[in-house]
């Protein structure tokens, strides 16, 4: 029999990546241990005896071979690799010290380098929607009458997306800004 698994819910989203590091911190203190993530739910298993330091890394498109140096370089800096969420989202902890908490980015060369790549994935997001959505509208408008009932929506949708991407894409740079002045 496996060990059990407590599920919880959670909407996240890149931009906003340390607030999940600060929720996977307090669980833990609570005694449940970040085991792998989903979509809007996370799964965890319960050890009172024991409390970590949870840190996510954003490395998408690792090759087999590439992702086995990615965790042995950290393995080395004493984190301990947990799980990945679409093979982009890397979970790494480290047992609990009070203090500071570690964090895996040490210099500000690289944790802006990992903003930018956070920013131009959110920036191309944005992008493929624009045109897919004006590529939509075209061949709806071009093609029907009397759509107006699907299009609304369809738009206020998309508008709510555009806003949510843009608001992520800004409060990214804002955080480039911050550590690069």
């Amino acid at each position: 029999m496996g060990e059990h698994l407590e599920k919880r819910f959670r909407f996240t989203t890149s931009w906003n990546y340390e607030k999940e590091e600060e929720w996977l911190n307090g669980l833990s203190a609570q005694g449940l241990h970040f085991k792998k993530a989903g979509a809007f739910n996370s799964f965890f298993t319960r050890n009172p005896s024991v409390r970590y330091t949870y840190r996510l890394d954003y490395q998408p498109g690792l090759t087999k071979e590439r992702l086995e140096e990615y965790k042995d370089l950290y393995q080395d800096a004493g984190w301990e690799y947990v799980s990945s969420y679409k093979g982009a989202w890397h979970y790494f902890r480290t047992e609990w010290e009070s203090g500071d908490l570690p964090k895996l980015y040490t210099d500000t060369e690289s944790l802006t380098e990992h903003y930018k790549k956070i920013q131009r994935v959110i920036g191309i997001l944005m992008l493929t929607n624009v045109i897919i959505f004006s590529t939509n509208m075209v061949n709806v408008l071009n093609h029907y009458s009397g759509v107006w009932g699907i299009i609304l929506p369809v738009a206020c949708i998309y508008v709510l997306l555009f806003g949510l991407l843009g608001y992520g894409y800004a409060k990214t740079g804002k955080k480039i800004k911050k550590i690069t002045s």
